[in-house]
């Protein structure tokens, strides 16, 4: 899986109100009074930079690097991404060979050397067509239908405030956002796979500024006891990215059409 989250998942200064937002939330925690999974996303999105930040992005792409240290393989990865929710990325290397995944906005394909090429369905579907919406978290409240701050957790030795959040469809995740900067700095995620479902912990770090928006660099999942750090080596903001790239493989027409007739038998 590539996200970019994130896939998933800048500003140099804060505005003044922004500083006595912070300063009140901080006051707040240190009085032990545990903020809403509200005031903790909402804070998150303004750490950031600020949903008008977000608003300003029509398209980017994602330059990075994924690296399985167990096994001695490092994958390139190039992710292209647009509003509302176009999607695609490319991952190679001589090893695997490559793995390509995308949605035109409504279709969410898959394929892969090894694998060959696929349609997602089902809580897979869902997940990844969540996961490919342009803003993310900037606009959490047209994704989930419920968050809820679960208690504590330590990341790096520092606390952070555990949020689950359950989507309008799909199983639920759980962010760690931490107390001091406002950060997510852990994912656990319940990931539907071929494979059956497979839990995946992601740990976010590394936030440097691009454009007016802050954005995570580095990210260590691990995924059936195996590290997998995905590492940006940079973004290009605004990009002209051509309709054809997100346009659906001949291959997967052929899928598509292939169900259709069936369907019709």
């Amino acid at each position: 899986m590539f996200t970019t989250r994130k896939k998933a998942p800048a500003i140099a200064a804060c505005a003044a109100a922004l500083l006595v937002s912070l300063f009140t939330f901080a006051s707040a925690a240190t009085a032990d009074q545990t903020p809403t999974a509200e005031q903790v996303l909402d804070r998150f999105v303004e750490a950031l930079g600020g949903v008008k930040a977000f608003d300003k992005l029509a398209s980017t792409v994602t330059k990075a690097t994924l690296a399985i240290p167990a096994m001695g393989v490092t994958i390139d990865v190039t992710i292209y991404a647009a509003r509302p929710n176009k999607f695609y990325s490319l991952a190679e290397s001589p090893m695997i060979g490559k793995i390509e995944r995308g949605t035109d906005g409504s279709i969410f394909w898959e394929k892969s050397t090894m694998q060959g090429p696929r349609v997602l369905e089902g809580e897979e579907l869902a997940d990844a067509m969540r996961d490919a919406k342009f803003e993310g978290l900037a606009y959490w409240r047209s994704i989930y239908d419920s968050v809820a701050v679960a208690g504590l957790d330590t990341v790096d030795g520092n606390p952070a405030y555990k949020v689950v959040l359950k989507p309008k469809d799909g199983k639920p995740r759980t962010y760690a956002f931490d107390v001091k900067s406002g950060f997510l700095v852990k994912t656990t995620n319940m990931v539907t796979t071929q494979m059956g479902e497979i839990p995946v912990v992601g740990y976010v770090t590394d936030y440097r500024k691009t454009g007016d928006l802050l954005q995570s660099f580095k990210t260590t999942m691990q995924i059936m006891g195996q590290d997998r750090v995905i590492t940006v080596s940079g973004v290009e903001q605004n990009a002209s990215i051509p309709d054809s790239v997100f346009a659906l493989p001949v291959d997967i027409k052929e899928i598509l059409e292939a169900e259709k007739e069936a369907k019709k038998e």
